[in-house]
């Protein structure tokens, strides 16, 4: 049933993207992609082999506009700043393909993905953001998050009272841990609350509660934190002295108010994870279990891996998937991005980073770089956004929201 469901999903996002301009299958698409419970315990569902059904949206709509083009006019419309980035990790991979080679041929996949998808949504965004301009409105994104916003609620229930998510998927992990809703909705949440508040716009009550219940349930700690945090930096450097001052007198205030918020909810929520970060011991055993696989690959290294990494493909054993049946025990990347990356390429561990951070450039505005680099920056600390399958609809939600007044290069 899920190969099934899987098959008929790809489909039907192979054909909204080939008729893209026709009869609102860009709306139909874009509400699909917030609507449909694309979460962790129904991965079986929408993502396999690293290949998550909505990217299929992106390939129809190229299958239909390349061959008019042709491949040639198709390359010579991507932004040189671009096009460099690109050919600097197909430079990266050709120097590591000693290392890469010994490599498991799917483990090479897995880590070249990030770059494929990304080129992937380039491509796309070249032909059709101003098209996606001019017929995805503010009004149509709200109503997105609305009806994202009920579904999460309803499938929230549905896991609380009624242990939904475990009816879809056998894995201890969900029997084990706190309840959790997150799927593409939550990932783009983040960027339009930050846009929000960097282009002063005033919220609705409505739009907020729209952009906040979600968010709540996913659980996400550090998406969370991080959004927070970066809002508040950009609060504080446009506050006067004496705003900085009481900002940061108040602080202990209202950190301690929150302590007592969350000290009231029920251990198996999923706001129950944030009480965690109070404890010091929690936070010690957090950092080094997400380092922990890294210091064992240590273990394998020749002298010249710790300058320059294993290249392409290399894995980390990561112990506490032992008690997970299905599921492999090795994993292209950790819970940090800077741990994953220096594993695989050593002190050139950032050329990855200096690669997102143009793509991430080329459709950010003037506006909203600094602190979106801030914010992913952050992000890596506890996670490898760039191996995630939402990282192109965050940049797909970032590019049709925010007009062309983007970075210079």
């Amino acid at each position: 049933m899920a190969e099934l469901i899987y098959i008929l999903l790809l489909i039907t996002y192979f054909v909204l993207g080939y008729n893209i301009k026709k009869d609102n299958c860009f709306k139909a698409f874009v509400l699909l992609s917030f609507a449909l419970p694309f979460t962790n315990f129904t991965s079986d569902f929408h993502t396999k082999y690293q290949v998550s059904v909505y990217l299929l949206f992106f390939v129809g709509a190229l299958f239909r506009s390349i061959p008019k083009l042709g491949y040639k006019e198709t390359l010579n419309r991507i932004n040189k700043t671009t096009l460099y980035a690109f050919i600097g990790i197909g430079i990266l991979f050709v120097i590591y393909l000693p290392l890469t080679i010994h490599h498991g041929l799917i483990d090479i996949l897995k880590d070249l993905k990030p770059y494929l998808y990304l080129g992937l949504l380039v491509l796309f965004l070249n032909e059709y953001r101003e098209y996606a301009q001019e017929v995805l409105s503010a009004n149509f994104i709200i109503k997105c998050l609305q009806i994202n916003c009920i579904i999460a609620m309803l499938f929230y229930a549905g896991m609380y009272f009624f242990d939904l998510h475990l009816l879809l998927i056998d894995d201890p992990y969900f029997k084990n841990n706190e309840l959790r809703y997150t799927n593409l909705a939550s990932y783009c949440i983040p960027f339009l609350f930050l846009k929000n508040v960097i282009s002063s716009k005033k919220v609705s009550l409505e739009e907020g509660f729209y952009m906040l219940i979600p968010m709540l349930l996913t659980g996400n700690r550090t998406i969370i934190l991080v959004s927070v945090f970066t809002s508040l930096v950009y609060l504080f450097m446009k506050w006067d002295l004496k705003s900085k001052i009481s900002a940061v007198l108040l602080s202990p205030i209202i950190v301690g108010g929150l302590y007592f918020i969350l000290s009231t909810f029920n251990d198996n929520s999923s706001l129950s994870r944030f009480k965690k970060l109070f404890n010091p011991d929690y936070l010690s055993h957090a950092i080094s279990t997400r380092l922990e696989p890294l210091l064992l690959s240590f273990k394998e290294y020749q002298f010249y891996n710790y300058f320059i990494g294993n290249g392409f493909g290399h894995t980390y054993y990561i112990p506490w998937f032992e008690y997970r049946e299905h599921i492999n025990n090795y994993n292209i990347y950790l819970d940090n991005l800077y741990a994953t990356l220096f594993g695989k390429f050593g002190i050139l561990f950032f050329i990855p980073i200096l690669f997102f951070g143009t793509i991430l450039k080329k459709y950010s505005s003037v506006e909203m770089y600094k602190y979106l680099l801030l914010y992913f920056l952050l992000l890596g600390l506890t996670n490898s956004f760039i191996y995630q399958p939402y990282l192109p609809w965050f940049f797909f939600i970032m590019a049709i929201t925010l007009k062309k007044t983007t970075v210079k290069s």
